[in-house]
């Protein structure tokens, strides 16, 4: 056997030396092919073995089971693809739900603060409820115009829609502030700046503040007060 071998422990420093450079032999690094592979690569060998967005995949599947009162057993199984669908409508229609009720409570507030300003004493709380929700159809548009839109926030007519709806109402509410009657005022600029806040939210930052920048520079050009 050589003492040289791999199994063999160096008994001085040259035995050493000669194995340093036969492992150095064997773990020599080498720069990357740069050109194409050789061999297949890992996802040529997925897509061979249609691992990769099989048609013939087959769905999975989500098995319950149940214990009936005889003490029988039931199972069911459910497509995964309809469970997710199922999910995505719900979480769509939670989220529907709850920009709703934040837009309309935003509007009562706005409502509670209309009346502050002009130095009115707010109604009784069923009252101002009543009148902010179910006597003002604020609300409902509110909900059809989420439900429509929201959705589609991100299409390119959607954000010009927002655009469009962001300078109309910021611009009507600034008039309607500087030049209106107080009476006017309580009823207009409550809704105007719910409806207000919700398109500069749904639009991109990019476009909100330039729609922020286009009310603010007509405020100033026809000689209105912003606050």
């Amino acid at each position: 056997m050589s003492p040289m071998s791999s199994s063999a422990k160096p008994r001085n420093r040259k035995e050493r030396r000669a194995q340093a450079r036969v492992e150095e032999d064997a773990f020599r690094l080498e720069q990357p092919v740069r050109g194409q592979p050789a061999l297949k690569t890992l996802v040529q060998l997925a897509e061979e073995r249609e691992l990769l967005g099989s048609s013939s995949a087959k769905p999975v599947s989500i098995s319950t089971t149940d214990i009936n009162p005889d003490g029988s057993i039931t199972s069911e199984r459910a497509d995964k693809n309809a469970v997710t669908s199922t999910a995505d409508a719900s979480s769509l229609y939670l989220d529907i739900a709850l920009y709703t009720i934040s837009l309309t409570l935003l509007h009562l507030t706005f409502t509670i603060l209309v009346h502050n300003q002009y130095a009115q004493t707010p109604p009784s709380v069923p009252a101002l409820l009543y009148e902010t929700t179910l006597a003002s159809p604020t609300p409902w548009l509110l909900l059809l115009l989420v439900a429509a839109l929201h959705p589609r926030a991100a299409h390119p007519l959607a954000q010009v829609f927002f655009a469009i709806a962001s300078v109309a109402c910021g611009c009507w509410l600034v008039k309607t502030t500087n030049t209106d009657a107080y009476l006017a005022t309580m009823r207009k600029a409550p809704p105007l700046g719910t409806l207000w806040i919700w398109a500069v939210v749904e639009l991109r930052w990019e476009a909100a503040v330039a729609t922020l920048a286009l009310v603010a520079g007509w405020g100033w050009w026809v000689g209105y007060s912003l606050l």
